[in-house]
């Protein structure tokens, strides 16, 4: 089963509006259906327990939200709420650590970590765990690391499926314009003449010789529109690989026009030798761009 899910562990009458804040938060980052919060989560009707039994096992990731009343809630009788081993908040953080689920402390107001003192045996792990704060101040920036930290054991945010699908839509027209290239001079050598003339027998003329650069540019706008999504460290290889498409698709397109009065056949022959030079560069720096969310 696929753990791709992150499940929001919380006390109500100690975080619940933040934890349905958080979960908006996380669901725009990560994508619909992929934050579990009981509220929303759980239909009329269906079994709470088993509910969230599946809920867990289908979780990368448990974040635990803590607020100034998570060590000192107590329920209706006075008694503390951590000492009740049939408490639901116990019981998921329990079962997360015995199934080795990563489990994040998110602290929220002015709450500090439990000590270990404070915990039951169950929760005994849940204190050498490093707690990320996040405020009202700096919502955007400190859930936006809550996530990046998230996305370690959680992958496929939104950026990051958007930028999959224009990686392999930009891999696609380069692919698309390095078979292009390939049959051209299958058909020139299996024509059995002079290549440039057996080219032109073939049905590639001048007009098809532009078609591998008109996947090429596609795949540059392809990684073009990719660039703000990416990390800035990677960002040098997609701007090299926009800048070779034009350049290259310019150049290639300055000296065909040159050349093409004069020796037609050989000024084919060179487009789409530039065509395949130009493809092979922009799938190495495709590879280092690694379209990795930033």
């Amino acid at each position: 089963m696929q753990k791709d899910k992150i499940f929001i562990n919380y006390r109500r009458d100690d975080a619940g509006g933040f934890a349905g804040r958080l979960a908006d938060s996380l669901t725009a980052y990560f994508g619909p259906g992929r934050v579990f919060r009981d509220v929303t989560g759980i239909d009329y009707g269906d079994d709470f327990e088993r509910v969230i039994d599946e809920k867990l096992a289908e979780s990368g990731a448990l974040v635990v939200v803590i607020g100034d009343r998570w060590s000192s809630a107590t329920n209706a009788e006075g008694a503390r709420r951590l000492d009740d081993p049939g408490d639901y908040v116990i019981r998921e953080i329990a079962a997360a650590l015995r199934s080795a689920i990563p489990v994040i402390p998110v602290l929220i107001g002015n709450a500090a970590m439990p000590r270990p003192g404070e915990l039951p045996d169950t929760l005994g792990d849940l204190s050498r765990r490093n707690a990320i704060t996040v405020t009202d101040e700096r919502w955007e920036f400190d859930v936006n690391r809550l996530a990046k930290v998230l996305a370690i054991d959680v992958p496929g945010s939104v950026a990051q499926r958007r930028l999959d699908r224009l990686k392999a839509a930009a891999l696609a027209m380069l692919l698309l314009s390095g078979a292009f290239v390939t049959l051209a001079f299958c058909a020139a050598l299996r024509a059995g003449n002079a290549l440039g003339e057996s080219l032109i027998a073939a049905g590639f003329t001048p007009l098809a010789s532009a078609v591998p650069f008109i996947a090429i540019i596609l795949a540059g706008a392809l990684t073009l529109n990719a660039l703000p999504l990416m990390e800035e460290a990677r960002r040098k290889f997609g701007w090299s690989a926009v800048g070779l498409s034009a350049t290259g698709t310019l150049v290639s397109f300055v000296v065909y026009t040159l050349t093409n009065h004069a020796e037609p056949s050989w000024s084919l022959i060179v487009n789409f030798a530039a065509s395949t030079v130009i493809t092979l560069a922009l799938l190495v720096l495709v590879a280092l761009a690694g379209f990795r969310a930033k």
